[in-house]
């Protein structure tokens, strides 16, 4: 296969501004995400149903934006989507910030999802990157500290009553931060060459977004049920603020681990880090409600960040490496993970009622380890493929 000619990396003040509106843009929604319900319940006396709603509405615009992406990158320049991003994204904020009514949150977090930032601030860290690995690992580092950052500013806030100010801030910061970044990154291509790209996706792409999704469905469905298993287990010693440490714990973890998993993807190859951080998760799920002790538990915890960091910017190398459009293997990426976020927690919930606690954590291991199985299906192409670091 040739090597596909890149343009040149951001300078360093380039991707700084780069890494800065990931920050962003992954911490002003989950400033609100943990005091939805309760900010809801201030609006509305169905709180129940408008949190429910609000939770997927963003997934609901990000899936069906999916196949507008490869068409608006023929159109717009990757400064531009950068643009569109951090436009929509303000504009998500500034909305949710005024918001007096479930209906104008929902279309807030509806708005959140048209800004497409986990397809366009994939594209730009790729294009600004030294290589795939690096690139997708620095991006995957801006998404960990914007998971620290967002629950602990939005709880300072929602004490103090101060929720709708904080994202009026977080939307100027993050307009200051597009300007920024689409001006220190206006040499940037979302593809690499002048190739009209093909949007079709074969067998081999097809098991990766499988994995994809398998993976993100076990995370999200161990983090949705480990607060309920932990309360089962030891309800005083896994206090709700002991549970959202060992949570901050393995973002913390997670954010210091991915250099080593950028040379994991550019020096053997994405679909190496993809596979040992499925069967790491599942191993890691599965330990969780067999009696470690505390101890144990963090030790877990610590090891599922670590595990977890790669997953993401290994499955988005790998579905560049096999797609003749990066764009399009960004959008349909970032499609799988999404769909996952919805799946996980559903699935586990089935296992909840006859299996209690543990059994759905078990069933997040299960689904972790679908996500292997399905790239054990993929063609040999597939499995010897590198990625396109250089």
């Amino acid at each position: 296969m040739k090597v596909r000619e890149e343009a040149p990396p951001l300078g360093l003040a380039g991707f700084a501004a780069l890494v800065l509106l990931q920050l962003l843009v992954t911490a002003a929604p989950l400033a609100l995400l943990p005091f939805l319900g309760l900010h809801l319940a201030r609006m509305s006396a169905a709180p129940a149903f408008w949190t429910a709603a609000a939770l997927a509405a963003p997934a609901v615009t990000t899936l069906a934006m999916t196949p507008a992406w490869a068409g608006l990158a023929r159109i717009l320049s990757l400064p531009s989507l950068i643009v569109w991003t951090g436009i929509f994204t303000a504009a998500s904020c500034a909305i949710i910030a005024v918001a007096s009514d479930p209906v104008t949150l929902l279309a807030g977090r509806l708005v959140q999802g048209l800004a497409g930032g986990g397809v366009v601030l994939a594209l730009a860290f790729r294009a600004g990157g030294r290589s795939a690995g690096r690139g997708f690992a620095a991006m995957q580092q801006a998404v960990s500290a914007g998971c620290l950052l967002g629950p602990l500013a939005g709880g300072f806030a929602f004490e103090r009553e101060q929720l709708g100010p904080l994202m009026l801030g977080f939307g100027g910061l993050i307009l200051v931060a597009m300007v920024a970044a689409a001006t220190t990154g206006r040499d940037l291509s979302a593809e690499p060459d002048a190739e009209t790209p093909s949007g079709r996706a074969d067998a081999s792409d097809l098991s990766l977004l499988c994995a994809g999704l398998c993976g993100s469905a076990g995370a999200f469905a161990f983090v949705a049920f480990f607060p309920a298993w932990a309360n089962a287990y030891d309800p005083v010693l896994y206090t709700p603020g002991l549970i959202g440490l060992l949570h901050s714990l393995s973002w913390l973890v997670a954010l210091l681990i991915l250099p080593l998993w950028a040379r994991v993807m550019d020096g053997v190859s994405p679909m190496a880090a993809l596979n040992l951080s499925l069967i790491g998760c599942a191993l890691g799920f599965a330990a969780v409600p067999l009696g470690a002790g505390l101890a144990g538990i963090v030790a877990l915890r610590l090891l599922q960040g670590a595990l977890f960091a790669g997953q993401a910017p290994a499955l988005f190398a790998a579905v560049e490496a096999v797609g003749p459009s990066r764009t399009a293997a960004m959008a349909r990426a970032r499609a799988s993970l999404t769909l996952g976020q919805l799946v996980g927690p559903f699935v586990a919930g089935l296992a909840l009622a006859p299996l209690g606690p543990a059994g759905a954590l078990f069933a997040a291991a299960g689904l972790s380890c679908a996500g292997a199985v399905a790239l054990a299906t993929a063609s040999h192409p597939l499995r010897t493929i590198r990625s396109r670091a250089r």
